[in-house]
């Protein structure tokens, strides 16, 4: 039963996972902009936020599912080769890093101005995927150990609660910065504007270093 928390704790730091917080800031940024000077009520922003919430957690099950079948099905062909992969991703992270700093623009366009509910939805999403991917990046030692012992569990129930509490942890992460994002709009802009002209750099930054950290932890895994 102690693994069940210990999957519930991975999920949280792979939430934190700086691959994939690198991406947080941008995202925020554009949600809030959006709301412009319109002061919805509270449970217009409540709706939203969650809406917004569990289309990013959508987009993180799905690439999660994605790596869970790749486990199950070829797991030792994974393990095997998956620390030169990782590094590789790392060696990207540092490149795209290095042209944001740059000053070339290598993100996806966020419509902030003119976004309507449809393209906000789908933006939610893939926010999430690449979430999940950058997440990914960085901990895939710690999922694969939380996903080879739901494989070796003595049944199919304890097996799913360690997924389930993996998935669990990295969702009310991320529904808690959607909703603080929400309900503390004033507090963000406030302070988020300041940063505004220098966020592709710090964006940049960040995957410089988010890719040196995949390297070097792969490099000294024994």
């Amino acid at each position: 039963m102690e693994f069940v928390y210990f999957s519930f704790l991975q999920g949280v730091v792979a939430f934190f996972a700086p691959c994939a917080v690198a991406l947080l800031p941008g995202y925020i940024v554009a949600y809030i902009s959006r709301s412009g000077e319109q002061q919805p009520d509270t449970v217009t922003k409540l709706r939203r936020g969650l809406k917004l919430a569990f289309l990013s957690i959508l987009g993180i099950l799905v690439i999660y599912s994605l790596a869970g079948v790749l486990i199950v099905v070829a797991s030792q062909v994974l393990k095997a080769y998956m620390k030169w992969v990782t590094i590789g991703m790392g060696g990207i992270l540092i490149i795209l890093g290095g042209l944001m700093v740059a000053g070339k623009n290598v993100t996806f366009s966020v419509n902030v101005n003119q976004a309507n509910s449809k393209s906000e939805a789908w933006e939610a999403f893939i926010f999430g995927v690449a979430y999940a991917i950058g997440a990914l990046g960085c901990l895939f030692p710690l999922f694969l150990v939380v996903a080879t012992q739901a494989l070796a569990a003595p049944s199919l129930l304890l097996g799913s609660s360690y997924i389930f509490s993996y998935f669990l942890g990295i969702s009310l992460m991320m529904i808690s910065a959607i909703l603080l994002s929400t309900f503390a709009r004033d507090f963000f802009m406030k302070y988020l504007r300041k940063i505004l002209p220098h966020m592709e750099m710090i964006t940049g930054i960040l995957l410089i270093l988010a890719g040196g950290y995949v390297i070097y932890y792969q490099m000294i895994l024994v």
